[in-house]
């Protein structure tokens, strides 16, 4: 009997691996490398920034080691959505300008850049049409000290938001007419503003939180059209021992306009948990709280038995009213909309013991300051779900500093403020330079595809939204020469962003051996399109 039941389990083990196998398979089969675009590498030439155009392709944008009529050569590639190339324009620009932000619009590229000092914020902003090629220059000159913090696109017109000693200001530039307004009502001390951001319809939204130290802090929402006229305006009070954090709002997507976030206790380093807010100026309404210990999939990447210890605290601490005690540096990147509500996309990190203040502490109160990360021409600005990048005023090198990035994490929230549910995806303590995103998703067919790239290798993980099954698996990236080689992968260089609704862009730089090719050894910029079947 004994024997019988030892065959059972052998063949009960060899169904269980052919099953396991036959998912593993089934999770390969289900995205595929389509299209690879490649361009030589010199050790002069700069890093491209990769700047997606959905369904108009990709745009790819550097500053050359090139002059032409004193200023220096920056360089647009325009590609298609097979990764081939439709025209290069070059633009001149003033050696001593510093980029700052892009914006994009139907046929149009705008690229912002700063002519003066910290102290003297002047701009330029460069408009580029993408069908005939040609370049305008519009000179912005603010009658204020303005430190600039974001930039976006509004209808017609360009808002800034930034500081004014110290305190928060946003400044419309009216394209048309050349004509700048200070919009009023920003104004306040110890005000953060968190977020400006465009929505579907061209208005805009900002919104201000209060870093005081007074008990009746709050957060304000308001909206405008794209002449700067308040829409709407919802101030919503913020309770006594919780702070906000950071905050996104929607884009008016869905008809419901919401803001997301993390928070902590007052005083505060790390995250305890997310916020929703459904924005509703005609009615009072509370900010709804959720700490880690109440998601389902938000602790995997620990240990599960520690996962489960603080769970129970969580359960315990809600009972008896308590704010829970674990805390983490959490940072979140995007909000989407879809018919089933929002989508918050968030990563965990832990900083290395030798950060400076800033990052040891990255909610802290600061105006010329961002808990944002470093790209190669400024700060990173959280919430890519539309295509804008807006860029810190003073961030002109890339930060070095060491951040290891544990998890991915998306929620999906009810239009009312419910997690419907969250997945996860743990990211194996990826090193980066700063707080960057590393991951990104796309919904298909009611799965969702967690995707990152480390090192010359993509780490793919499907949950099947209807059943919860997941299954991960291990890609090398692909070349076009099944004889290339990868030798190496640049540190700290690439990633991987959704691109179109069923797939993603994967982007940088690599040293290829082809022994079959005269130069055996060569070092490229590379771009793989990742298909989901």
């Amino acid at each position: 009997m004994k024997l019988f039941w030892s065959f059972g389990g052998f063949f009960a083990s060899i169904l269980y691996i052919g099953l396991a196998f036959l998912c593993i398979t089934s999770a390969t089969a289900q995205i595929s490398q389509t299209h690879r675009f490649e361009r030589e590498q010199k050790n002069s030439d700069d890093y491209f920034n990769v700047i997606s155009l959905k369904e108009d392709g990709l745009a790819l944008f550097r500053e050359r080691d090139k002059y032409k009529n004193n200023n220096q050569i920056w360089e647009l590639i325009l590609l298609d959505t097979t990764l081939q190339e439709k025209k290069t324009i070059e633009l001149e620009v003033n050696d001593r300008y510093k980029m700052v932000g892009y914006e994009i619009a139907p046929d149009h590229m705008y690229f912002l850049y700063r002519t003066g000092e910290t102290t003297k914020n002047d701009f330029q902003l460069i408009d580029v049409n993408l069908e005939t090629a040609e370049v305008t220059k519009n000179q912005i000159k603010p009658e204020i000290d303005f430190k600039l913090t974001h930039f976006i696109k509004a209808g017609a017109n360009f808002v800034f938001g930034g500081y004014v000693n110290n305190e928060p200001a946003i400044v419309l530039y009216e394209f048309p007419d050349k004509h700048i307004k200070v919009i009023p009502g920003f104004f306040q001390k110890d005000t953060e503003l968190v977020d400006l951001r465009t929505n579907q319809n061209q208005t805009f939204n900002t919104v201000l939180i209060d870093r005081g130290s007074k008990d009746n802090r709050k957060l304000v929402l308001r909206t405008f059209d794209e002449t700067g006229k308040q829409l709407l305006e919802d101030v919503v009070p913020i309770e006594e021992q919780r702070s906000l954090q950071t905050g996104i709002t929607s884009a008016l997507e869905r008809e419901d306009l919401a803001v997301m976030g993390t928070w902590g206790e007052r005083n505060s380093k790390q995250s305890t948990g997310f916020y929703f807010l459904e924005v509703n100026p005609f009615q009072e309404q509370k900010i709804k709280y959720v700490d880690f210990g109440q998601l389902t999939h938000y602790l995997d990447y620990l240990n599960p038995k520690r996962a489960e210890r603080l769970k129970q605290s969580s359960r315990d601490d809600a009972a008896a009213g308590r704010i829970p005690n674990y805390l983490n540096y959490v940072m979140p990147f995007k909000v989407s909309e879809y018919e089933h509500g929002f989508l918050l996309l968030a990563e965990v990190y832990s900083p290395v013991s030798n950060l400076n203040p800033y990052y040891s502490n990255p909610y802290y109160y600061n105006p010329y300051y961002s808990p944002f990360g470093y790209y190669p021409y400024g700060f990173y600005y959280p919430g890519l779900s539309r295509m804008y990048r807006p860029y810190m005023y003073n961030g002109s090198s890339r930060n070095t500093n060491e951040i290891r990035t544990a998890e991915t994490v998306l929620l999906s929230f009810s239009s009312d403020g419910k997690v419907n549910w969250d997945y996860s995806i743990k990211l194996d303590e990826k090193k980066m330079p700063g707080i960057e995103q590393v991951s990104d998703f796309c919904v298909v067919n009611d799965r969702l595809y967690f995707l990152y790239k480390k090192e010359s290798e993509l780490k793919l993980k499907v949950v099947g939204l209807e059943d919860s099954q997941s299954m991960e698996n291990t890609l090398k990236i692909t070349t076009n020469d099944p004889q290339d080689e990868i030798r190496s992968d640049k540190e700290f260089e690439g990633g991987v962003r959704q691109w179109l609704p069923d797939a993603f862009y994967v982007w940088g730089y690599q040293t290829i051996r082809n022994t079959t090719k005269e130069d055996r050894v060569r070092d490229v910029f590379y771009i793989n399109k990742v298909v989901v079947k």
